[in-house]
């Protein structure tokens, strides 16, 4: 169950951003790394540490 009392403590940053990438695997990385050539402004997220993301080189 949401406590909205808590909810309404907290507090949002608003960044201005080119792309989001979700998901810091290969893909992900290559993905970030390629859209970051081109002078974007990338944000790269994921549920894991980075380095940590599943691919098929594990």
């Amino acid at each position: 169950m949401i406590n909205w009392r808590k909810m309404e403590k907290l507090s949002y940053e608003t960044i201005n951003i080119d792309v989001l990438v979700i998901g810091a695997g290969g893909a992900g990385s290559r993905a970030a790394i390629e859209a970051s050539n081109y002078n974007l402004n990338v944000i790269l997220l994921s549920k894991e540490l980075f380095g940590k993301a599943h691919n098929a080189t594990e």
